[in-house]
């Protein structure tokens, strides 16, 4: 392994975390499964307990009210045996492999039973219009039957039959295969140049019926899908005014 490919996981506090759950936060050509995981920091209580760092990734602190943090980080609540993994970091896909290998492994050390990521699919039959977005337009792949049985038992998830998934969520699927470890990779319709906060609302939806006592203000998600489209749309009539930040 290279010096660039080499990544660490700096403990803050020791958690036990068994039989519980990781819903896993890094980006990777998309932003879907870092928007539904801070959804749920937002309303969960939890601790700060582990920071991922490498020589590999963008040297960059993240800044919340005066105070720096390293931009990928783990937190967890105990109570309800669930951590989340928050990311703002866009990094080279040479080393998602290590990435994905290093989110199973601590999910793993730290007594997990399920790694939960999220991320998209086309939606070809679409009008074009956003609106809409519920549980039954998410997909579930799933690394083991265990896993599938869970996709299975929501009676609201479908699985998805056929086709391919890419980036970090398809990695954790396959390290999952080769240990036999649950894995479950939902997949939110999306429209082409539209934005993800929509599939990241119906992701979040999903993730509640896969773990009990998770809740997200999924309204507020799909109110900056509203806005999002509301600019785009302003754009495209308007295209001199290219200051306009979409996800304002």
């Amino acid at each position: 392994m290279s010096l660039e490919s080499r990544i660490e996981i700096h403990t803050v506090k020791k958690v036990n975390l068994k039989g519980g759950t990781l819903i896993d936060g890094f980006p990777s050509g998309g932003l879907t499964n870092s928007i539904a995981s801070m959804c749920f920091m937002n309303l969960v209580l939890n601790d700060l307990v582990s920071v991922m760092d490498s020589p590999g990734f963008p040297p960059i602190s993240m800044v919340y009210e005066g105070i720096g943090n390293f931009p990928t980080r783990t937190y967890a609540n105990e109570n309800l045996k669930v951590a989340f993994l928050i990311s703002e970091l866009k990094v080279d896909t040479s080393i998602y492999y290590y990435v994905s290998r290093t989110i199973l492994r601590w999910a793993r050390e730290n007594g997990c039973e399920l790694v939960i990521s999220e991320g998209t699919v086309l939606d070809e039959e679409s009008n074009g219009s956003q609106e809409g977005h519920a549980i039954d337009s998410v997909y579930g792949v799933a690394s083991t039957k265990r896993a599938r049985d869970r996709i299975r038992n929501t009676e609201m998830i479908r699985e998805l039959p056929s086709g391919a998934v890419s980036g970090i969520p398809a990695l954790l699927l396959n390290e999952g295969i080769v240990k036999k470890f649950d894995v479950i990779v939902l997949l939110g319709k999306t429209i082409q140049d539209t934005s993800e906060f929509g599939p990241a609302a119906s992701a979040s939806e999903a993730i509640m019926r896969l773990v009990p006592g998770l809740s997200c203000d999924t309204g507020s998600l799909l109110t900056k899908v509203q806005t999002f489209e509301q600019n785009s749309r302003r754009v495209r009539s308007d295209r001199k005014d290219s200051a306009i930040n979409l996800y304002r």
